[in-house]
């Protein structure tokens, strides 16, 4: 069977599938881990992987596969405090384990088998027996929360992080996950299913089964660490994002952002503060929140921030100048709103514009036909964001409104957003001693 990235898989134990199911419109998730033989992977487990098998002419035994389970429907939920990060267009994924107890991570049954595992990935002369990581991430379909699994691709652990979580007021250490996942250029997005039958073949050596495998794990097996970027799956697409896709996707999500909107109606400015976090946490850990404006005359700008690249003699900064705006989750942003940043740029600068609601599709084509450099973050990005801020931090919803709103009076400043370069702006505070 060969499958695609993004593919939709009805998931069933044999024998009960949906009555509702449109027949041969989605191939069963069951069927697919089955292949040629007779076990398919358990559905209720998050952290799966298929039985060790005996290495041909050996007394060595290999894993074929391991498959993992992400869930965006549950996460950030008392049962699931984690939250999981699927980007297979960038191919990477962060992938939380399966602690929930006071108790170490290992003795979770899946920690403990990624655990055990993560030796094949990091020896050289054991990279052919590496187990593909099979990623599928729960999908939303026809209205069904349960019951579709989407493929997100195939991959190897490149970090493993050990991290407080918390669920019912238990705080716990669990294991963290990052994934390259790889890319499938030389086989047309298309992946077969028979390296993995031929990998759960006691009959068939690794090095036979490793002839049917993907052209970038085949170059890893070989090359290993030196070439996973090169590996590592790239998508280029159309910058420009409908509607649709700039909306959150579950209801979870849907209702947080819309809490976040009614939260600061009666104040809308107070919303530049938590704008400037987003911004801050999007652009990347070099980048520093300085302040925000004042409400009259600020000419497009609500916040600003600064970009430090290199250190030492090698280092430079630049301003990135934002724009905020809290409307409803649907609003869209126009391109003459885009404009008035584009407007206040200088050379060298960068602009941010961070909004609950949308961008229009012609605003998009105008700032990148023009190319100016500007970073839009719609409502979709802006929840999960706070999603992760909530989730690291063990803060609640109230509390992060609260101590950004409190930011926001702290830090409003009649400065010139050039300012920000200069390193004086961010020594300690003082009062001066008077008689």
């Amino acid at each position: 069977m060969n499958i695609r990235i993004g593919e939709i898989f009805r998931v069933e134990w044999p024998g009960n599938r949906n009555k509702n199911e449109v027949p041969g419109k989605y191939r069963s998730y069951y069927e697919l881990t089955q292949g040629k033989h007779t076990v398919g992977a358990d559905i209720n487990k998050g952290i799966w992987a298929y039985k060790e098998i005996r290495e041909t002419n050996t007394k060595f035994n290999r894993r074929p596969a391991i498959l993992l389970h992400s869930n965006p429907c549950k996460e950030a939920s008392l049962d699931v405090p984690w939250i999981d990060i699927i980007e297979p267009d960038n191919g990477s994924a962060i992938y939380n384990g399966d602690n929930r107890k006071l108790s170490t991570p290992s003795t979770a049954r899946g920690n403990d088998l990624l655990i055990n595992l993560s030796r094949f990935y990091n020896t050289p002369e054991l990279r052919i027996y590496a187990p593909p990581i099979l990623l599928f991430t729960q999908h939303i379909t026809n209205g069904n929360r349960r019951g579709y699994r989407q493929f997100s691709g195939y991959g190897i652990p490149t970090k493993y992080v050990l991290q407080s979580q918390s669920a019912k007021d238990i705080y716990f250490t669990n294991l963290v996950l990052e994934i390259a996942l790889f890319n499938l250029d030389k086989e047309n997005d298309s992946f077969d299913w028979k390296w993995i039958d031929a990998r759960r073949d006691s009959s068939t050596t690794a090095e036979a089964a490793l002839r049917l495998a993907p052209s970038a794990w085949k170059l890893w097996v070989l090359q290993g660490d030196d070439v996973i970027e090169h590996c590592r799956r790239k998508v280029a697409r159309n910058r420009v994002v409908c509607s649709k896709d700039q909306l959150p996707e579950t209801n979870g999500d849907i209702e947080l952002l819309e809490k976040l909107v009614a939260a600061f109606r009666p104040n809308r400015y107070a919303f530049e503060g938590l704008a400037a976090l987003i911004a801050q946490r999007v652009i990347g850990n070099n980048c520093v929140r300085g302040w925000v404006t004042k409400r009259s005359g600020d000419g497009g700008v609500d916040f600003v921030c600064r970009l430090d690249v290199g250190t030492g003699l090698s280092r430079s900064s630049m301003v990135v100048l934002g724009q905020a705006k809290c409307t409803g989750i649907k609003t869209a942003v126009s391109g003459h709103d885009l404009a008035r940043v584009v407007a206040r740029l200088q050379r060298g600068w960068l602009g941010v514009y961070v909004t609950t609601g949308i961008f229009s599709e012609p605003a998009q084509e105008e700032l990148y036909a023009d190319r100016y450099p500007i970073v839009l973050i719609s409502g979709k990005r802006v929840v999960q964001e706070i999603k992760l801020i909530m989730n690291t931090e063990n803060i609640g919803f109230e509390e992060l409104l609260s101590r950004e709103s409190k930011w926001y009076q702290e830090h409003i400043e009649p400065v010139d957003a050039g300012r920000i370069v200069d390193q004086t702006m961010f020594g300690t505070e003082f009062t001066p001693e008077t008689d």
